[in-house]
């Protein structure tokens, strides 16, 4: 292996022991020269037998196995990068895995474009219960081409979709070191990766699904166990992640629909406790036709997107409503 390799694969990991093996080999049967290709695993504090189904991996040196007392995954990602040594990072969930030209499909669009500072492709989502793959539906008109940063994040948020995140995401390691990752994005931080590089420079999105994402009954966000957990950890996520883009030097469109979807949340939030109120209803709608600087048509897809309508309805027509529903 040569002193430094040309890329990394970062695998932030907590319990998934069972998944682990599957997506480090992966990276191991790549189409890609291995000896330009280094492994960061960085376990946070796993429970199960993650140290113990490792050890067969610890003399190979493209492998760097880091144990740290549980923190969270923004905390894992940010260790995983202080301690990648690629020119090119890559993120690799620990239950899914990539395809085998993956690895030099990405790097061969990185190393054509300097200014490209962020290379996605579609996942293909494999549901594990029912045994069925198929792949991400990304917009036609962001694939097979550089898109400016900025101009991207700007169209994914008018239209409340992203993509590029997870075990898609490859960024270059500069980029990635232009920033640190607060330990309170925690269940968000995909989508932070993705915000603070792309404010960077140009994004090229591949048109073919190169990694695989499995969807399965141990997920956090599908296990029922977690739900009151999941629910705290993600009002305090995107406190956080609303806190870091609204003082950082983001296009002022996008900071206005960040405070736009603070707002949404405050008034979800208040409405589960029996609190919404008038003054909120009318910020909300203040916020959507005196500050955000798009057309009238463009206003009325957000309105659609962010589903305004639902959140500023009294709460007895929105609660008749859903029990119609069900």
């Amino acid at each position: 292996m040569s002193n430094k390799p040309q890329l990394s694969v970062i695998i932030p990991t907590y319990n998934y022991a069972h998944y682990i093996t599957i997506a480090i080999d992966s990276v191991l049967n790549c189409n890609f020269n291995q000896d330009e290709i280094e492994i960061v695993i960085v376990d946070d504090g796993s429970t199960d037998d993650t140290q113990k189904v490792l050890n067969k991996y610890i003399a190979d040196p493209r492998i760097h196995y880091i144990h740290q007392n549980n923190q969270g995954k923004a905390s894992a990602t940010q260790v995983a990068i202080d301690n990648a040594l690629g020119e090119y990072i890559f993120n690799l969930d620990a239950d899914d895995y990539f395809l085998p030209n993956k690895l030099q499909q990405v790097v061969n669009i990185f190393n054509a474009n300097p200014q490209v500072v962020h290379v996605s492709h579609p996942a293909l989502c494999w549901v594990v219960e029912q045994d069925t793959k198929s792949p991400e539906l990304l917009p036609q008109e962001i694939l097979n081409q550089k898109n400016n940063g900025k101009d991207l994040l700007s169209f994914f948020y008018k239209r409340r979709i992203l993509f590029g995140g997870g075990s898609t995401f490859a960024a270059r390691a500069s980029a990635l070191r232009s920033f640190r990752i607060p330990q309170a994005v925690d269940m968000f931080i995909d989508e932070y990766l993705l915000l603070f590089t792309l404010n960077q420079g140009d994004s090229f999105f591949l048109a073919e699904p190169l990694s695989i994402w499995r969807i399965h009954n141990q997920n956090f966000s599908d296990n029922p166990q977690n739900n009151i957990a999941k629910k705290t950890r993600k009002l305090n996520s995107k406190k956080a992640i609303v806190t870091e883009v609204l003082k950082g030097d983001f296009n002022q469109d996008l900071q206005l629909l960040f405070k736009l979807k603070e707002q949404i949340d405050k008034i979800t939030y208040d409405e589960i406790q029996n609190q919404k109120s008038l003054a909120d209803v009318t910020k909300l709608w203040s916020l959507i036709f005196l500050e955000l600087p798009y057309s009238y048509s463009d206003k009325l897809q957000i309105i659609k997107n962010y589903t305004i309508i639902n959140r500023t309805l009294p709460s007895s027509i929105l609660n008749f409503l859903r029990q119609l529903k069900n």
